[in-house]
């Protein structure tokens, strides 16, 4: 090992203790938020269980759930940054790629091997990991991936990624394979560093002359392989990536096996000494960085996975609430055209009664003149009328009327919630069973001509006297004329009274239980809803927004140590940052002297700065998605955000992008 490597791997163990404290400060910061989270969805929970009609709702309770899951997702974040400390000595390069690439073969010519580790035919060599020693720098060779039945394999070879603070991927020249290509993508998912070795695969006798110049020119073929990796990076599209910044070293690792100690000439055709000098070139110039940018993102990498699976049940939330809000409205318009037009009806039927009340008086008068039962026989007619029935009708009528109403919005929160986004946990809302209601309406119904002071007849007290006999014909007819007269006044006045009395009645219960209780009380129980979503909705935005917050300065430190260390330049008070590991890194600074190209190759992301006097403008974020336009969709809410939720276009949606603009927007996004 020369002494400048040895030199910078020394720099290295240092530069691991800043990144871990670094890494560790964030970390504690997402558990205090996160459990600071839980304590506020306690309190909402207390609020709620005091809510009448709001006790028995599993709303609360299955945000907490998912909160907990995501409290438990931060653990396994605690444990990989004490692994890593555990290795802060040794700067780590992991080995990728398929079954059969050659990673075995590179194993051996470094560490100067035997060969037994190499595989012959199509067995998987490598079923484990297995650390090797290199110029003082730990190679790991890790399970192949791509094989059959291989899922396991890849899994170990991932976790093993994951500690890495370099990865050798190993591709072979002949035809890429889209399944290495999504392994790539995982890799770059977890922002590490990667540099490329393609192994020129072909058949080799290194005592073969004709092997020795074939050798020579498929490595001189910088077209063909060229043309290799160009076929191969264009898989980055389907997975939402850009690897062109990704750099390749040509070489033939079975001519370098062979000839290595034995043949120095073959052993400078295989390329494989450029290999070598393209690892150790990369950690003498970005080692000590590396290190740094294994802890950071060990953080960085699941927080942001985190904070975005947060915004998303944020806008699922928000627009469900927007869904109960909209049913409430429905129900405000509806139920204003239902009370007009019931209390019509009502008043209606009061007049059409009316006037068959008089004409029932009218006809009773012309028999019942002299009549000494009169007053049985007027209840007796009254009931045959059945103005009381009539009227229930209409109350049955009209609270079947409300009962569908909710029954119909009842049903659409069902459909819509369930289609506001893709697995959203506040869609699994119980409704009230509005059955319920339409029960004790009924039973309710039927008491109304019980009610005191509404049964027919109650009350009246007419008495009659016999006006024939001595009388001479014209008194007897006047006389008549008045018994009549007087029959149907008092009639009248107190069968009015009674029809009064009904028609108040009906009002008030029509008041009382269909609009107060079936209307009211339903409009209570969607405002409750829809500011209990509201609540939930916000809280899960303040949540992510404030570990958002923590992600942007964990990323602000890591491109101030990324600027100083390459001293590329200088940036005045950032006012935000936004990233995907591995992908993109976006700062909006007030002044920057950047050397960005510098920048990305160290970081292993495309770096825009983007200098902004004044605050973010949705422009400039317009700008940086490529012209995608957001449309912000704003809800009332009891906190009455100026916007509360933006939607991003579905066709034009870029994972990296989506990203983005989630951390910029200011709002939760979602697709449609």
């Amino acid at each position: 090992m020369s002494s400048s490597i040895e030199r910078e791997l020394e720099r290295c163990r240092q530069s691991a203790e800043e990144g871990y404290k670094l890494a560790e400060e964030n970390f504690s910061e997402i558990k205090s938020t996160l459990l600071d989270a839980a304590i506020s969805l306690d309190k909402i929970d207390r609020e709620q269980n005091q809510v009448k009609r709001l006790r028995n709702t599993e709303l609360v309770e299955t945000q907490k759930d998912e909160l907990k899951r995501l409290i438990n997702a931060v653990k396994p974040i605690g444990d990989d940054l004490e692994n890593l400390r555990g290795r802060t000595k040794e700067f780590s390069i992991v080995v990728y790629g398929r079954t059969m690439a050659g990673k075995s073969t590179l194993m051996e010519i470094l560490t100067h091997g035997n060969g037994k580790s190499i595989g012959k035919g199509a067995q998987r060599t490598t079923r484990d990991v297995r650390d090797y020693h290199w110029n003082g720098l730990k190679i790991t060779d890790v399970p192949g991936i791509c094989a059959f039945e291989g899922a396991a394999d890849e899994k170990l070879a991932l976790e093993a990624a994951k500690a890495a603070d370099l990865i050798l991927f190993l591709l072979t020249g002949d035809a890429p394979q889209p399944d290495e290509a999504a392994c790539l993508a995982q890799l770059k998912n977890l922002g590490k560093p990667v540099l490329g070795v393609l192994n020129v695969k072909m058949r080799f006798n290194i005592n073969d002359e004709l092997d020795i110049e074939d050798l020579r020119d498929k490595l001189a073929d910088t077209k063909k392989i060229n043309e290799t990796l160009r076929q191969f990076k264009e898989f980055a599209a389907i997975h939402n990536q850009d690897w062109s910044g990704i750099k390749f070293v040509a070489t033939h690792l079975l001519s370098a096996y062979l000839a290595q100690d034995k043949n120095p000439a073959v052993f400078k055709l295989s390329r494989f000494a450029e290999v070598e000098k393209f690892i150790l070139d990369k950690v003498q110039s970005d080692g000590r960085f590396l290190r740094i940018k294994t802890f950071a993102d060990s953080v960085a990498v699941p927080m942001s996975n985190i904070i975005l699976k947060i915004y998303e049940h944020s806008a699922a939330t928000l627009l469900e609430s927007d869904v109960w809000f909209n049913k409430r409205r429905q129900l405000d318009e509806w139920s204003k055209k239902f009370s007009g037009r019931s209390l019509l009806r009502i008043d209606n039927l009061y007049d059409e009664l009316k006037a068959e009340l008089d004409a029932a008086i009218y006809d009773f008068a012309e028999y019942h003149y002299e009549d000494e039962h009169v007053n049985e026989n007027w209840q007796a007619h009254l009931r045959g009328l059945n103005f009381d029935g009539r009227y229930q009708s209409l109350l049955a009528e009209l609270a079947e009327e409300c009962q569908r109403k909710r029954r119909t919005l009842s049903d659409e929160l069902r459909q819509e919630s369930n289609f506001i986004f893709h697995g959203n946990t506040a869609a699994n809302i119980a409704l009230e069973d509005t059955t319920t209601w339409g029960k004790n309406i009924s039973t309710a119904l039927p008491l109304l001509a019980l009610i005191p002071g509404v049964g027919w007849g109650v009350g009246i007290a007419i008495g009659v006297a016999s006006i024939l006999g001595n009388l001479i014909s014209d008194d007897k007819e006047k006389k008549i004329r008045a018994a009549k007269e007087k029959l149907r006044k008092d009639l009248k006045s107190l069968s009015y009274e009674l029809l009064d009395k009904m028609y108040l009645q009906v009002v008030k219960f029509f008041k009382s239980e269909i609009l107060a209780k079936g209307v009211d009380e339903f409009r209570d129980m969607l405002s409750g809803y829809q500011f209990m979503l509201a609540r939930l909705g916000k809280s899960q935005y303040e949540i992510a927004y404030k570990l958002f917050k923590k992600f942007s300065r964990l990323n602000e430190k890591l491109l101030t140590e990324a600027i100083v260390y390459k001293g590329a330049g200088y940036v005045t008070n950032v006012k935000e940052i936004a990233r995907v590991p591995g992908e993109l890194f976006i700062a909006f600074v007030e002044k920057s002297n950047l050397n960005v190209r510098e920048l990305s190759d160290l970081l292993g992301e495309k770096i825009f700065v983007i200098k902004s006097q004044k605050k973010i403008s949705a422009t400039v974020k317009n700008v940086l998605l490529s012209d995608v336009k957001i449309d912000f969709y704003p809800l009332d809410f009891g906190y009455n955000p100026e916007k509360a939720v933006a939607i991003f276009p579905t066709d034009s949606v870029n994972a990296t992008n989506f990203k983005i603009a989630q951390q910029i927007a200011g709002v939760p996004i979602i697709t449609r």
